[in-house]
């Protein structure tokens, strides 16, 4: 049959097939366009990025929601920080540096009953060691959230180690059996008796962190100040709440007691000690590039009405934590006070790990 228009028959079925799919196509477009329309409105613009936790506007202070009078935050009186000199290395200042802990008979943390430590003594900038004289060198231990307390005073030796030959201490026999408890940590460091001293701090646990200690309640409250004094820190409060491995600032919180007891420091009392945050990373001592903060004073309320003075070090920088191989420390010091800190571990993942001793300058 001849084709129409000059068209063979099957382009011109072709033709009017495509036709009517284009018609079909365009009715269903029709019909399903309003349901569309609909679904793609209701869908979520993407949220804007939260801020950082460097960038978030915070609470003025670190909450005590343990010993005010309501779970809602309590209007505070904060003094500023007192003004004070950073503390400089004297010319007697030391680096202490507790170098290596030997449980006996190379036994774990879980079963070890005793341990040898070994600290070693070098000038604050440079490892020449303390070559002439007798220091007096004491060891400190920290049982878990507890203040410090003096354990014992080191035996000099004579180490000779990769051709050099310089003065050690060692603290022989050390009770490390409360850490058998995995919930328990022991946080040893060392000073010099007259010498102002940077150390570091060695926690020998199963798990070094502090985690959740419950803030104190003080038994009763001291209008003067005491002349020896425990400085706690309380709370280490991250940004947001964040875990470790995220915040990069914290909130700390320390409350002063007479030594030995829970007896705090009143609000009416007139006293204003320049109390200060010390920190260190790991096995280093405390570092001299970064001076130890001052603390700002603000009083709380009690549930009984009367009122106690914490210390707040707001916005303290622990971005290094973020790494999971590290751990920072923090302890306190009250400027002209005796005094006894606890030892506050943060970090993600805190197992005690044997880092590399020092080789000292050789002595003459």
């Amino acid at each position: 049959m001849p084709a129409e228009d000059g068209e063979p028959p099957t382009g011109k079925w072709c033709n009017s097939v495509a036709r009517r799919l284009a018609l079909f196509s365009s009715l269903i477009v029709l019909l399903l366009a309003p349901g569309c329309a609909s679904r793609q409105s209701a869908t979520p613009s993407p949220a804007a990025p939260s801020p950082t936790a460097s960038r978030v506007i915070l609470p003025p202070s670190t909450p005590t929601p343990t010993i005010t009078l309501s779970p809602t935050p309590s209007p505070v009186q904060a003094t500023p920080a007192p003004s004070s000199t950073p503390e400089l290395p004297g010319p007697d200042a030391l680096r202490a540096k507790i170098e290596i802990v030997w449980p006996h008979d190379g036994a774990s943390v879980r079963e070890a009953t005793r341990a040898n430590i070994t600290a070693y003594l070098m000038a604050v900038d440079s490892f020449e060691p303390p070559c002439d004289g007798e220091p007096i060198v004491r060891l400190w231990v920290a049982h878990n959230a507890e203040p410090a307390r003096p354990l014992a005073v080191g035996e000099k030796r004579m180490l000779e180690t990769g051709g050099r030959t310089f003065p050690v201490w060692d603290f022989n026999d050390v009770d490390v059996s409360a850490a058998q408890d995995p919930t328990n940590k022991l946080s040893f460091y060392v000073t010099v008796d007259g010498v102002q001293t940077y150390h570091n701090v060695w926690v020998h646990a199963q798990d070094a962190r502090t985690i959740l200690a419950q803030p104190d309640r003080p038994t009763e409250l001291l209008e003067e100040p005491p002349v020896r004094v425990d400085a706690k820190i309380e709370i280490v409060w991250p940004h947001d709440d964040l875990p470790a491995e995220q915040a990069e600032l914290a909130n700390i919180t320390t409350y002063l007691f007479k030594s030995g007891t829970l007896s705090a420091i009143s609000a009416d009392a007139a006293w204003e000690p320049v109390v200060r945050l010390h920190r260190s990373l790991n096995a280093d001592t405390e570092s001299l590039a970064e001076p130890p903060l001052v603390g700002r004073r603000r009083s709380v309320p009690l549930e009984d009405g009367s009122a106690m003075m914490v210390w707040d070090f707001d916005d303290v920088d622990v971005s290094a934590a973020q790494d999971r191989l590290n751990k920072i420390f923090f302890w306190i010091s009250v400027e002209d006070v005796e005094t006894f800190p606890n030892v506050w571990a943060h970090g993600a993942d805190t197992p005690t790990i044997f880092p590399q001793v020092d080789i000292l300058e050789s002595c003459p």
